[in-house]
C-alpha cells in the first residue's frame, strides 16, 4: 500500500504482526517499537493470513486481459510468489485504458486501487493530476473529468510509474532485455542533482531511470526529463569519431591525427586564444581543462555558461558577502515561514525544487511570494503575486526595501553585528517610496506593503529568498541581484534555519564548473586571480600564471566578431545557440582562424569548426557534479564510451602532453589516472573542499562544501555567525533605463524568454529524446489572446516573430499567462527555430550578461513581407504598458552600446568564412 519514501497507510494487511500480550494482529507500519516488545513477523499463522489477503487483492486484477499467461507484474507478483498464492478469486474487467502519454500507458485492469498513485502525485509532487473516482466497483485512478492524462496538469515526472505494484502505469520503456544491473549516478539536466538510478540491460543500454529515496536533494522524486530523457546517450546522432575539416567539410580523422593538428593550432595561436568548458561535465574535467588554459596556454580566457545565467549574481554576492553560491539547502525551503520567489519559473526550470516548495506550502502553511511578469504554475499556490513591468525590478525591490524600512522591520541587531553601509543605503531609498514607484513598476503599492511585511516577519522560521534567469539576464542584471540581497542583509533572511539566499543555478554542474576554476577571474574554489593566490597556484602546479582576468564568454564572442580573438577551445558549449544576436555571433565565431568543439552531438557551433572531438555523455563518465546547494555528489560510468569518444578530461591531458612537447616544457601535471587522482588535486587546491574524496562520497553519499577536513560532516548551511569577508555590504542602487530596447511602431511588442518544462535550455540532448519532443514538438509563442486577436491570428497557427535582428516562425499559444504587450519564446530550438535569433547583444556592464529578456519584436500571421507588420497600432499611442515603457524612458540615460570593447576598423577586417558541414 506504500513505496518505501512515502508515509504508512495501513491498508493492505499485508505487514499484520504477531506481538506478545496483545491482542490480534497488528499492521507493524502503523505499531510503535516499545521496549521489551516481542513481535514475531513469521507464522503458519501470519502466512495464511497474508495469502489470503494477496488473493483477494490478486482478484481485482483481471489477469487476461492483461496478460496471455495470466502473470501479474510487479511487487504484487513478487508476494504471490512468495507465498504461494492462488488465483480463487475472479476479477471484473476494468475497461478504462490511457495511453495518451508519451512516457505510460495506463490500464486499470491491473489496477488493486492501492493508492500508491495517488499518495505520489498528491502528498510527494504536490501536483494533483490524479486521485480515486467512483465508488463501489467502478472506483478507479482517474484524472479530473476522466479526461486523458495528456489534457491534465500531469507534468509527466512519473512518479506514479514509479510506485505502481502491479504494472496498471508502466513506462513505455525502449524495446530490450530486462535489466541486469544498476548503476547509481545523478541526473544530467538542472542544478538540482536528483539522485538517479540506472537500469542496465545486457547490452549496456538504459532501459530505465529510477529514483534514490535516500538522496537528500531530491527525497526520491524526478522530473519528466530525469525519469525519461535519458535515451539521448544510445542517439544515432552521437559523435563516435574525431573529425577534422578538409576543403571545407569536416571529415573522420584518427585520434593522432586529430590532436596534432589541434596541439600545432594551440601553440600556433597562444597569445590569441580563449575557451569556454562545459556545465555539463563533471568537476574533473572542468579542473584538468582550466588548469591546462592556465598553465600551458598561459590566459585566464577561460568561462563557462554561468555568465549567460548566474553571472550578475555572483557579482553581486562576491561584493556583498564574499560568496556567490546558495547559502541554504533544499531542506530549509520546507522550513521556511516565507518564500519568495523572483524571476523563476520554478515548476519548469526546476521541477523538484518546484515540488519542495508547494509541499512546504501545503504541510506547513508556509507563505508564498511570486514576482514575475507571466502567470506560472506557483501563482495557483501564492499568497502575494507581485508582476512587475519589464526592466523596473530595481526599482520594485527598492520600493520592498523601503517599505520594510518604514515599517520598522528591519533586523536592527544583525545589521549592527554583520554588517556595513546600512545607513548611506537606505538614504538611496527615498525616491521608492511603493506610492512613487507603482506607476513604473506596475505593482500596487499595498501589495508591495503586504510582501515586505510577509518577506521581513514570516509567521514561523525564515524566509528563503530564490530568484532566476529572469532578473540576472538583464542589462541591469547585477544591480538587480545587489537589490535583492540587500533586502536579505536587511531583514536578517539568512545564515538561520529556514532562511537563506538561492540563486538557483542552471545546469547540472554549473556550480561545480566555477569551484573547478572554469572562470576568468577565479582559480578553483573560487579564489580570485590575485598575486598571493596566483602565486601558490603556480607553485602547486609547476609554472608561472598570469594574474590578469581573461575575457568573459561574451567578450569573447565580441573580441572574434572585431578580428581580435583567433582561437578557441569550446567543450560542451554552444554559443551558436546561448548567444543572443545569433547572426552577428555566428559572423564572429566565423572569422576565427581556428575552432576546435569538443562535443556528442553536432552542434551549431560544432558545424563551424576546424576539429570536432567526440566526448562522452553523463552516462560514461565517471566523477562529481556539484548541485545548486553546494552538494558535491558522485556520477559513475554505466556504459563504456560510445564508438571511440573519450572522457574529457583526457581528450584535454592527450592534447596538454602536446602541447607542452611543442613548448618544450614538463606535461607532469597532466598525468591523471583517474578522476579519484583528479579530485584529489583539485581538494588539495580548493581549501573548501579539502575534506572530500571520491571515496569518501561513495562511502557517505554527497557532501556539502565547505567541507574542510575528512572528518568534516559539510556545511548545509552558509553565514551562521559570520561572512567570508567579514561583514556583510550593503550596495545601493538605482533603477536605470526600464528597457534596453524600447518598443515601436515597427516592433510594439517586448519579448521575454526562458525555458519549458519538455526541453533543457536550447534542446541539444532533449531534441532526441522522442517523448519530450512529442509533447513539445515546436517553438510555441505565447501571445496575449487581444494581442492575437488584434492580427488575426487564432491558437495553434504558424507566425512569424521578428526582432531588429533576425526572425522565427514558431505556433501561436493564446494565453493570458502574458500581459498586453509582450510574448514568451523559449531558448529551445525546434524545427531551426530559437528564440536567441530575436534577442539583443546589450550587456549588462559590470557581469557582462547579455539582454535575453527585453527586446521589441513584432509577430504577425506568415504572409508575404509586404504585409507583414504592417499594423496601424502604435506602442507610443497606447496607454498600455509599452506607452508607459516609452513615456518612463524619457527620464533616463539610453541604454549601454553592445559591446564597450569592440574596436574601430572591425567591419573592414577579412572574414574566414566556413561552410556548413553535413551533420555527422
Amino acid at each position: 500500500c506504500k513505496d518505501a519514501d512515502q508515509d504508512p497507510i495501513g491498508s493492505c494487511r499485508t505487514c499484520l504482526v504477531d506481538i506478545d500480550g496483545v491482542r490480534g494482529l497488528r499492521a507493524s507500519c502503523h505499531t510503535p517499537a516499545a521496549e521489551g516488545m516481542i513481535v514475531r513477523t513469521a507464522s503458519d499463522a501470519l502466512d495464511g493470513v497474508r495469502k489470503t489477503v494477496l488473493e483477494l487483492t490478486a482478484g481485482m486484477v483481471d489477469r487476461a486481459s492483461i496478460a496471455p499467461d495470466g502473470a501479474v507484474t510487479g511487487v504484487l507478483d513478487g508476494e504471490l510468489r512468495r507465498y504461494g498464492a492462488g488465483t480463487r478469486y475472479a476479477a471484473q474487467a476494468n475497461p478504462h485504458r490511457d495511453d495518451s502519454s508519451p512516457f505510460f500507458d495506463t490500464d486499470l485492469s491491473a489496477c488493486i486501487l492501492c493508492g500508491r498513485c495517488v499518495a505520489a502525485c498528491q502528498d510527494v509532487q504536490h501536483i494533483g493530476a490524479i486521485a480515486v473516482a467512483g465508488s463501489g466497483r467502478d472506483a478507479r485512478i482517474a484524472a479530473f473529468m476522466d479526461r486523458p492524462i495528456i489534457d491534465s496538469i500531469c507534468t509527466s515526472c512519473g512518479q506514479c510509474v514509479s510506485v505502481c505494484p502491479t504494472g496498471a502505469i508502466v513506462a513505455k520503456s525502449p524495446a530490450g532485455d530486462a535489466a541486469v544491473r544498476q548503476v547509481e549516478s545523478t541526473c544530467p539536466y538542472c542544478g538540482v542533482g536528483c539522485g538517479i538510478r540506472l537500469n542496465m540491460d545486457r547490452h549496456d543500454r538504459i532501459i530505465e531511470v529510477l529514483d534514490q529515496p535516500g538522496n537528500p536533494s531530491s527525497t526520491g522524486m524526478l522530473c519528466v526529463k530525469g525519469r525519461f530523457g535519458s535515451s539521448f546517450v544510445h542517439h544515432p546522432d552521437r559523435l563516435t569519431h574525431p573529425l577534422i575539416r578538409r576543403n571545407g567539410v569536416l571529415e573522420p580523422a584518427s585520434w593522432d591525427e586529430a590532436l596534432d593538428l589541434v596541439a600545432t593550432q594551440l601553440v600556433r595561436h597562444r597569445g590569441s586564444f580563449a575557451a569556454l568548458a562545459s556545465a555539463k561535465g563533471t568537476n574533473e574535467d572542468g579542473y584538468v581543462f582550466q588548469k591546462f588554459v592556465r598553465l600551458l596556454m598561459s590566459t585566464n580566457s577561460i568561462d563557462h555558461c554561468s555568465r549567460l545565467c548566474h553571472g550578475p549574481s555572483v557579482k553581486a554576492m562576491m561584493l556583498q558577502i564574499g560568496s556567490g553560491a546558495t547559502s541554504n539547502s533544499y531542506e530549509d525551503y520546507e522550513n521556511a515561514g516565507c518564500l519568495m520567489v523572483v524571476g523563476s519559473d520554478t515548476s519548469s526550470n526546476h521541477p523538484v525544487i518546484a515540488s519542495r516548495l508547494r509541499r512546504a506550502i501545503d504541510t506547513r502553511g508556509t507563505k508564498l511570494i511570486v514576482v514575475n511578469p507571466m502567470r506560472i504554475d506557483l501563482c495557483d499556490y501564492t499568497d502575494l503575486w507581485l508582476r512587475p513591468n519589464p526592466g523596473t525590478d530595481v526599482a520594485l525591490f527598492n520600493s520592498i526595501a523601503r517599505a520594510i524600512v518604514d515599517e520598522g522591520l528591519e533586523d536592527p541587531e544583525f545589521i549592527a553585528a554583520r554588517t556595513d553601509g546600512f545607513d548611506e543605503w537606505r538614504r538611496s531609498l527615498d525616491a521608492y517610496a511603493p506610492e512613487q514607484t507603482e506607476e513604473m513598476t506596475g505593482v500596487p503599492a499595498e501589495l508591495v506593503r503586504r510582501a515586505a511585511r510577509t518577506y521581513a516577519r514570516p509567521p514561523f522560521s525564515g524566509s528563503c529568498l530564490l530568484w532566476g534567469m529572469g532578473v540576472t539576464q538583464h542589462t541591469s542584471g547585477t544591480d538587480n541581484a545587489h537589490a535583492l540581497v540587500n533586502l536579505a542583509l536587511a531583514t536578517g533572511q539568512v545564515g538561520s534555519p529556514g532562511s537563506g539566499i538561492s540563486p538557483l543555478r542552471g545546469q547540472n554542474n554549473v556550480q561545480g564548473c566555477g569551484d573547478a576554476g572554469c572562470l576568468p577571474d577565479q582559480l578553483p574554489g573560487l579564489q580570485g586571480v590575485g598575486a598571493d593566490i596566483v602565486r601558490e597556484f603556480s607553485q602547486a602546479w609547476g609554472g608561472d600564471l598570469s594574474t590578469a582576468p581573461g575575457l568573459t564568454a561574451t567578450e569573447m564572442i565580441e573580441e572574434a566578431a572585431a578580428g581580435q580573438l583567433d582561437c578557441m577551445y569550446v567543450i560542451g558549449e554552444n554559443p551558436l545557440l546561448s548567444e543572443p544576436f545569433l547572426a552577428h555571433a555566428k559572423q564572429a565565431i566565423e572569422r576565427l582562424q581556428f575552432l576546435v568543439v569538443q562535443e556528442i552531438f553536432m552542434t551549431e557551433t560544432a558545424e563551424l569548426a576546424d576539429v570536432v572531438l567526440p566526448s562522452t555523455s553523463f552516462a560514461e563518465k565517471d566523477g562529481t557534479f556539484t548541485n545548486s546547494e553546494r552538494r558535491v555528489q558522485r556520477v559513475r560510468a554505466a556504459i563504456p564510451p560510445v564508438g571511440e569518444s573519450r572522457h574529457d578530461w583526457q581528450i584535454v591531458c592527450d592534447v596538454a602532453t602536446r602541447v607542452a612537447k611543442l613548448l618544450g616544457v614538463r606535461a607532469d601535471g597532466f598525468a591523471f589516472r583517474d578522476t579519484p587522482a583528479i579530485f584529489d588535486e583539485l581538494a588539495s587546491v580548493a581549501p573548501s573542499m579539502r575534506g572530500i574524496s571520491h571515496a569518501r562520497l561513495d562511502a557517505e553519499g554527497g557532501i556539502q562544501w565547505p567541507c574542510p577536513t575528512p572528518d568534516h560532516p559539510g556545511t548545509p548551511r552558509l553565514f551562521t555567525e559570520t561572512f567570508p569577508i567579514g561583514r556583510g555590504r550593503f550596495v545601493p542602487v538605482t533603477q536605470g533605463p526600464p528597457a534596453a530596447e524600447l518598443p515601436s511602431r515597427r516592433f510594439p511588442l517586448i519579448l521575454n524568454t526562458g525555458r519549458v518544462l519538455y526541453h533543457w535550455h536550447g534542446g541539444t540532448m532533449t531534441r532526441r529524446v522522442p517523448g519530450l519532443l512529442a509533447r513539445s514538438p515546436s517553438v510555441r509563442v505565447a501571445v496575449h489572446p487581444e494581442d492575437a486577436r488584434e492580427r488575426g491570428i487564432v491558437d495553434g497557427e504558424e507566425v512569424v516573430v521578428t526582432s531588429r535582428r533576425g526572425e522565427l516562425r514558431g505556433t501561436a499559444l493564446l494565453t493570458e499567462a502574458v500581459r498586453r504587450g509582450e510574448i514568451f519564446v523559449p531558448f529551445v530550438k525546434l524545427a531551426e527555430s530559437a528564440a536567441n535569433f530575436l534577442t539583443n547583444a546589450a550587456y549588462d556592464p559590470k557581469s557582462k550578461i547579455p539582454e535575453f529578456k527585453v527586446c521589441a519584436v513584432r509577430i504577425d500571421k506568415p504572409e508575404p513581407s509586404a504585409a507583414a507588420g504592417a499594423s496601424g497600432w502604435s506602442a507610443a499611442d497606447s496607454p498600455g504598458l509599452n506607452g508607459l515603457l516609452l513615456r518612463l524612458a524619457s527620464a533616463h540615460a539610453p541604454a549601454p552600446a553592445r559591446s564597450a570593447r569592440r574596436r574601430p576598423g572591425a567591419a573592414e577586417r577579412p572574414r574566414v568564412v566556413r561552410r556548413r558541414a553535413p551533420a555527422g
